[in-house]
């Protein structure tokens, strides 16, 4: 089982997260733990690779619930504050930054330097399974129903083209291969 890599002291990512946090690990896969209610396991649903869009050969990627689309899902790192996908074969990946209402993105294009990512991941392992936190947060997470999907969406907000009543509390379980 791999375990997180630490270093001297994470970046600003993980600042106010606690003596737990880091910000480089390698190996592991997400699954989103429901808060408020009811799981089918102690680590949550898996999550996978979902489309958000595409456009002049570029492809946008979120992450979405195994249940709504059950694929392979990636295999996730983190360095120095960035999320990096892996998988065989597929085009190269970067982390963008995320927004209150919106998914967590990814941009697939040949052109895509996945370190380059928007540095804003950090890790929280206190206790337990750690957790994924972006923008310095680790509380605001949310599975949101889209016409199609469960959508991980950060501080999710109405109006902001899925359903919000839908919408239910979630801990981004980091899973170590």
């Amino acid at each position: 089982m791999a375990t997180p890599m630490k270093r001297a002291a994470p970046g600003p990512w993980c600042d106010g997260l606690g003596g737990g946090a880091f910000d480089t690990s390698s190996s592991f896969t997400l699954a989103a733990y429901n808060t408020a209610g009811a799981n089918a396991n102690s680590t949550g649903a898996p999550l996978v690779l979902g489309t958000a869009g595409s456009f002049q050969q570029t492809q946008i990627w979120h992450f979405i619930s195994w249940g709504s689309y059950p694929i392979t899902y990636p295999t996730v790192s983190l360095e120095n504050g960035t999320l990096i996908l892996h998988s065989d074969g597929a085009t190269p990946t970067q982390a963008t930054t995320v927004d209150a209402g919106n998914s967590l993105e990814f941009v697939a294009r040949t052109t895509a330097n996945p370190l380059a990512g928007a540095q804003i991941y950090c890790a929280v392992g206190d206790s337990g399974l750690p957790l994924l936190a972006v923008n310095n947060d680790a509380d605001s997470f949310s599975l949101c129903q889209t016409t199609f999907e469960n959508v991980v969406y950060y501080k999710a907000a109405p109006d902001r083209g899925y359903d919000f009543d839908s919408c239910y509390p979630v801990k981004l379980q980091i899973l170590f291969q």
